[in-house]
């Protein structure tokens, strides 16, 4: 993954300075020339004279493949930039499509056992449930002496402690 610097490290190639001004290296190193000649360069649109003229073709051929080959860079890079994020940088964005999902990573530590929670509220009382049966006591019917008390049982139930 590359990440775009904030400095192209270069300067540009001249800047304009005063009238009759020879070339000369600034204190910031950029080429401060004559204010003639930048106008002059700064109105220049045709470049035929160049491949017209074969003595300045041939001195200067080697320059004009070196900047084809960056003019070439240069359109290739703005429409990779403008298909990758769009012409507006305030809503740049990557339109590219969504990659697969990587692997899940391994499980970490786990963590501590959290506190107890507070005890939650008492539900309502359910309905009544269906008598049920007496089946193993059913129909029992006698006395029986616990310590000091008899105790009396009729039809499988507890009727007196005396």
């Amino acid at each position: 993954m590359a990440n775009i610097n904030d400095n192209i490290r270069g300067k540009k190639l001249y800047k304009e300075g005063s009238e009759g001004q020879e070339a000369t290296k600034d204190s910031n190193g950029e080429i401060v020339i004559s204010k003639e000649k930048a106008a002059e360069l700064d109105s220049l649109n045709d470049i035929s004279e160049l491949f017209n003229d074969d003595g300045l073709y041939q001195a200067n051929k080697f320059l004009l493949k070196q900047v084809e080959d960056l003019r070439t860079d240069v359109e290739e890079l703005h429409t990779f930039i403008k298909d990758a994020f769009g012409k507006d940088s305030t809503s740049a964005a990557s339109k590219g499509d969504t990659g697969a999902t990587g692997p899940q990573g391994p499980q970490g530590p786990k963590g501590d056992t959290g506190a107890t929670g507070a005890t939650g509220a008492t539900g309502a009382t359910g309905p009544q449930g269906q008598a049920g049966s007496n089946a193993s006591v059913s129909g029992f019917k006698g006395q029986k002496t616990v310590g000091k008390e008899t105790w009396t049982f009729e039809d499988g139930l507890l009727k007196t402690v005396k």
